[in-house]
């Protein structure tokens, strides 16, 4: 050390012990803070002047080290933003102290530096690293905001989905329902359909917008979850029979009140089931699936029907494959010959002589109702067996 440098570091330390001493920066902070940051208003005095000393403590050493300081060098930036963040303090308030802090500080050493013999360079370098500092704390706090903030959205995010899991599914005690329906905007008069979709862990997400962007293009709101490999979900608003979602089978159950939600989706995991069993897309409930809801609880008559009239075809090869097709564009078309021909495409004689052939492979009498009905059960079962996507 020569001898010109050791004047100047007991210039310094001077400076710096009379910074340290100087209790109007921490008078003179918190008024600054007070007066002009919005979002302090809350936080306790002794907290904040906590915080002040600490903030003077970080920047008189930092001009002590004389070099920028780094990521690790400012522990206190997470202890000032962890508390603040709890406080509701908004970010963009807590880098305004700390920056109103570091000019109080800065304003005072350009005071005194005159007073010690410290040349206008120096006073210039150490002020850079004051901002220098600034902008270290203020990358280390924001850091810390955005994973308290992503912490308390996932959580946040998880208590609503059980809310909803549980209102829909379960019977929750009244005090809990009504503390979710009113932190979560469900109405509590107006009627509520729950509604059920199938789950895949891969593709939930895109459901669940898909559900939305729905709900949304007919003017509803929708809340959904996963629960028990299912996505459950309540439905506000009467849903037009004519919307439908993209590429989603959705179980709607009957309009109840809140309370009632359970019985709702009981009924819309039902219309789920019933229609996977029979092949039926888009939005689906009991009513509207009607007779088809008996092919999925009965299963043992699908069985008996599809060994009285579809085995015998199964038997009768290529040939048979087209008699039933034959059998099931004439009840499509409701009996009418010419246009089931037209669909296929084929003669109306051939289809004619095709439905005649059926009869005779299976015995069955096309112009009895209750082979009429028989055949549609288990056509529908068919096309519930059939591979997704494959569906006319």
């Amino acid at each position: 050390m020569t001898a010109e440098q050791r004047p100047a570091e007991a210039a310094w330390d001077q400076l710096l012990a009379a910074l340290e001493a100087d209790g109007g920066i921490l008078e003179q902070t918190i008024h600054t803070i007070r007066a002009t940051v919005p979002g302090y208003e809350d936080v306790p005095t002794a907290a904040l002047e906590a915080s002040v000393r600490r903030n003077i403590a970080l920047s008189i050493r930092t001009i002590r080290a004389g070099f920028e300081p780094c990521h690790d060098d400012v522990a206190e930036a997470d202890a000032l933003a962890s508390e603040r963040h709890a406080q509701g303090v908004p970010v963009g308030s807590v880098l305004a102290g700390f920056r109103a802090c570091m000019s109080v500080i800065l304003h005072r050493m350009l005071d005194h530096a005159p007073d010690h013999g410290i040349p206008a360079d120096q006073v210039l370098a150490s002020s850079t690293l004051l901002w220098e500092l600034g902008d270290v704390f203020s990358a280390r706090a924001v850091l810390l905001y955005q994973d308290r903030d992503v912490s308390r959205a996932l959580a946040d995010s998880t208590r609503r989905a059980a809310w909803i899991g549980e209102a829909v599914a379960t019977q929750l005690e009244p005090t809990e329902l009504a503390r979710g329906a009113a932190l979560y905007d469900v109405p509590t008069a107006a009627p509520l359909c729950a509604l059920a979709a199938e789950s895949r862990p891969e593709a939930d997400l895109e459901r669940q917008r898909r559900l939305q962007e729905w709900a949304e293009q007919a003017g509803l709101r929708v809340l959904t979850a996963v629960r028990a490999g299912m996505l459950v979900g309540i439905l506000i608003g009467e849903p037009p029979l004519s919307a439908e979602p993209e590429r989603l089978t959705v179980g709607l159950g009957p309009a109840v009140s809140l309370e009632e939600l359970p019985r709702s989706f009981e009924s819309a995991a039902t219309a789920l089931r019933a229609a996977a069993a029979v092949g039926q897309t888009g939005v689906v409930d009991l009513e509207r699936l009607s007779w088809r809801a008996g092919v999925h609880a009965s299963p043992e008559v699908t069985a008996l029907l599809q060994e009285r009239h579809l085995q015998p075809l199964v038997e009768a090869g290529v040939f048979g494959e087209h008699v039933l097709e034959a059998v099931e564009a004439y009840l499509h078309h409701r009996m009418n010959i010419p246009r089931a021909a037209h669909s296929i495409p084929v003669h109306v004689n051939t289809l004619r002589y095709r439905l005649q052939r059926f009869q005779e492979i299976t015995g069955a009498d096309l112009g009895d109702l209750d082979t009429l009905i028989e055949l549609s059960w288990v056509l529908a079962a068919r096309r519930g067996a059939l591979p997704r996507g494959t569906h006319s």
